[in-house]
């Protein structure tokens, strides 16, 4: 029986279409490694360079690493009857951090480093699914509390050991799916009703001030799917609805932090359709993923999508007991391919991790905040952004005593001697980039 904590979480989209498209492949598409008794692969992330975390579980629940030659690793193992959230998220401590609940019990923070083993902390009342890394070091999630068989919702940060501690309660009989943290220093994310199948776009200040800034229309949410939502470098908001749209298939859409809406795109009524994935590429241009509508006997599909809404095919998972099946997970690796988990199928029947080369540069970092914000020499200072894995470090041009990364979001690094006062510059083999703010050395 599934958890009702996580239900919100790790419900897969199985929805059955009948036509049938045929889509040439226009990017290299490689099995990096089927699964096989750990099997529905998800949570992917590069946590270092050339090493990707997630989670994957049938009768046991691992945490797991793997590099793009296939070479895995289990860091982390839980018997029958734990469930851990699928999704990982890297801490400016050098671990990373997911959600593991036994049963009806509250649910635990755990972590996990390069090394086998885990660090599994105290159990919570509200139960999170972590998105993201936060600039002062502590992680974003999403949170639900099970009174009863009422479930309460809420917007949480989870410290490094494994607090939580709500910002926002969301209205009753709504959840929270996803949320990130914006430039404009506020929270925004999608919420879903549940016991109706409608939904909003949301922003919750630091203070809690709960506000729905774009409702959907009704029909555009079924069950408790994945609702990908992200930043994009010109500032805006892009995300996906599996079901949105005139055809109830899927759609892409545009939302600016006022709240101005624009469809950019609407999936055809055909077993290609159902978008569950979404990033942005090092090209500015947009890669998800679909669920098709397997396991009928349809298939998922690779995609590019530009920010004006053109759409393209770029390889379809057409042949499930060779490429594994979508519902999948992708995260844009720091050497510019695009890394993935396939669910289900695959050559073991377990699914698979896979490799997409659609021809994008290595990302270049993004160096959007540090504290603290001034300090002599010998100071530790922590920067957080995007794109950091691999850094070099330099204050005013003078290169940084010691420099530790953490995950793609955070760089320690500290003020050497003969720094003078000015930007500090992140390196990575993607190029450099200089923080807005400057750095004042005291």
């Amino acid at each position: 029986m599934m958890n009702r904590y996580l239900l919100t979480y790790v419900a897969f989209i199985l929805l059955a279409m009948a036509a049938e498209t045929t889509y040439a492949a226009s990017a290299s598409f490689r099995i990096v490694a089927y699964m096989d008794k750990y099997d529905q692969p998800a949570g992917f992330v590069e946590g270092a360079p050339g090493v990707f975390y997630g989670t994957a579980g049938g009768y046991t629940h691992v945490g797991f690493s793997i590099t793009p030659q296939g070479s895995m690793t289990v860091l982390a193992s839980f018997p029958s009857g734990h469930n851990i959230v699928p999704t990982f998220v890297a801490g400016a401590n050098g671990r990373l951090y997911s959600t593991v609940q036994i049963s009806d019990n509250p649910a635990s923070v755990f972590s996990i480093t390069s090394n086998p083993g885990s660090e599994i902390y105290a159990a919570q009342t509200l139960g999170p699914s972590m998105t993201q890394g936060l600039p002062g070091g502590e992680l974003l999630a999403v949170a639900t509390k099970l009174t009863g068989t009422v479930i309460s919702a809420y917007l949480a940060t989870v410290d490094l050991k494994g607090v939580v501690t709500g910002i926002a309660a969301f209205p009753p009989s709504q959840v929270a799916l996803t949320a990130i943290y914006a430039s404009d220093g506020n929270f925004y994310g999608v919420a879903q009703a549940t016991n109706a199948p409608t939904g909003y776009v949301f922003r919750v200040t630091p203070s809690g001030s709960l506000t729905q800034l774009y409702n959907f229309p009704s029909g555009s949410f079924y069950g408790y799917a994945s609702l990908p939502l992200l930043q994009a470098d010109d500032g805006n908001l892009y995300g996906a609805l599996p079901n949105g749209g005139a055809n109830g298939t899927g759609i892409i859409y545009k939302l600016t932090l006022s709240g101005q809406y624009t469809l950019l795109y609407t999936f055809p009524k055909n077993n290609d359709s159902f978008p569950n994935a979404l990033i942005e590429g090092s090209d500015g241009n947009f890669y998800g993923a679909t669920g098709g509508d397997f396991p009928v006997g349809g298939v998922g599909q690779l995609f590019r999508v530009t920010k004006s809404g053109q759409y393209t095919a770029l390889y379809t998972l057409e042949h499930p007991a060779r490429d594994g099946a979508c519902n999948c997970t992708i995260d844009l690796g720091s050497d510019g391919m695009i890394y993935g988990t396939a669910q289900g199928a695959g050559a073991t029947g377990a699914g698979a991790v896979f490799a997409l080369d659609a021809g994008l540069p290595k990302p270049r970092p993004w160096a959007k905040q540090f504290h603290p914000e001034s300090g002599p020499a010998g100071t530790r200072v922590l920067i957080w952004g995007s794109n950091l894995l691999g850094p070099s470090v330099d204050f005013n041009g003078v290169p940084a005593a010691a420099v530790f990364a953490s995950g793609p979001n955070y760089v320690w690094a500290t003020v050497p001697a003969g720094a003078t006062s000015g930007p500090i510059t992140v390196t990575t083999p993607g190029g450099a980039n200089a923080t807005h703010g400057s750095f004042t050395v005291e």
